[in-house]
């Protein structure tokens, strides 16, 4: 596995952004049998989500979040030297969707900006990316956006699908900091799941297919659901042997919400306590790379007296990828959530 221990970054601020419309899944897909529906919900805990419109991506989500926090925090977006945009629902093909962000935020054409493409374990990685940057004083001051608009690649009729996905964005602020603590980083990977979740049409293996179907996710929930239960807890573990701490030093596990089952599961197999662990899988789905950023900034931090919260953040899924980072959060970090206010101008608008 690749372990990195890592100083000189600071988590300043999160902000999440969500779409204003609401998908109850009780209400709004009546093609589905109320016992299928409950069945879902009793299995993964999802009860609504959002859902952005058809003209709203990724991005739009992403620069939301991202100029709400610069406002937040104060920040000149001139002295913002690195951008990187995780997501798996970019704008385009080309160019890179982290280009066009870097101009619509107002960042200097100093910065440094690029795309990953991860899903589930996007925001484990971004950090892990950022504070590599940070740390070899590539940048100083840098945005990590996280998010996903899943229904626009789900198949509202597929059963193993349609009840799961949600729309999000988040941006993080982060900057260099001699005071920081060290950061503990886990990153692993097994491509030989891919075909477990994937949407096999649109790209360049397969341009055009005949068949819309592939256009959509195709997932294999069971596959998905074994490799959850047997690599995480392990992944738990292995992190708390790397960092030297224990359950009790923790304040926050932040999962990816992509099962409620599972994240209790794995939470009691790991003698986690689950006042530790947030959620927001009931309220907004299964939202990709944008799941660990959003549960933070709903849950905000714990009301005690502490300069720095010990937070383990955990992300895994399609790739197939997963990692963790055993990380200090201040106590003055700043965290929101706003709702998504769409804003009609073109993209490549000067």
């Amino acid at each position: 596995m690749s372990q990195s221990a890592m100083k000189g970054m600071l988590i300043c601020g999160v902000v999440s952004c969500i779409p204003t419309l609401e998908i109850q899944n009780d209400r709004d897909y009546p093609w589905f049998e109320p016992s299928e529906i409950r069945k879902v919900t009793a299995m993964a805990g999802i009860k609504s989500r959002r859902k952005a419109d058809e003209s709203t991506c990724t991005s739009d989500l992403c620069a939301a979040a991202a100029t709400k926090l610069l406002n937040n925090l104060g920040w000149d977006p001139a002295s913002v030297d690195g951008l990187i945009l995780v997501t798996q629902t970019s704008d385009y093909v080309m160019p890179s969707t982290s280009c066009m962000l870097q101009h619509r935020l107002g960042l200097s054409q100093a910065c440094a900006s690029f795309d990953v493409s991860l899903g589930c374990s996007a925001y484990v990685y971004g950090l892990w990316l950022s504070n590599s940057l940070l740390m070899a004083g590539a940048c100083h001051r840098m945005l990590l956006l996280t998010g996903e608009t899943p229904s626009k690649f789900v198949n509202p009729k597929d059963r193993a699908t349609a009840l799961l996905f949600g729309d999000a964005g988040t941006a993080t602020a982060l900057e260099a900091s001699q005071e920081a603590m060290v950061a503990h980083y886990i990153m692993m990977t097994d491509g030989k799941g891919a075909a477990d979740l994937i949407v096999p049409g649109g790209g360049f293996r397969n341009r055009f297919p005949q068949d819309e179907s592939q256009y959509c996710v195709a997932m294999d929930g069971g596959h998905i659901f074994d490799f959850t239960r047997s690599r995480v807890p392990s992944l738990i573990q292995d992190m708390l042997d790397f960092s030297g701490k224990e359950i009790a030093s923790y304040d926050y596990f932040v999962f990816h919400q992509a099962n409620e089952y599972l994240i209790k599961f794995m939470a009691s197999k790991a003698g986690i306590n689950m006042i530790k662990v947030p959620l927001s899988i009931d309220r907004f789905g299964n939202t990709g790379a944008a799941s660990v950023p959003l549960t933070l900034t709903l849950a905000g931090l714990p009301k005690v007296n502490k300069e720095y919260f010990d937070v383990m953040f955990l992300g895994y899924g399609v790739g197939l990828s997963w990692g963790a980072v055993s990380i200090s959060v201040p106590k003055n970090c700043v965290l929101d959530n706003i709702e998504y206010q769409p804003v009609r101008e073109h993209i490549f608008q000067t």
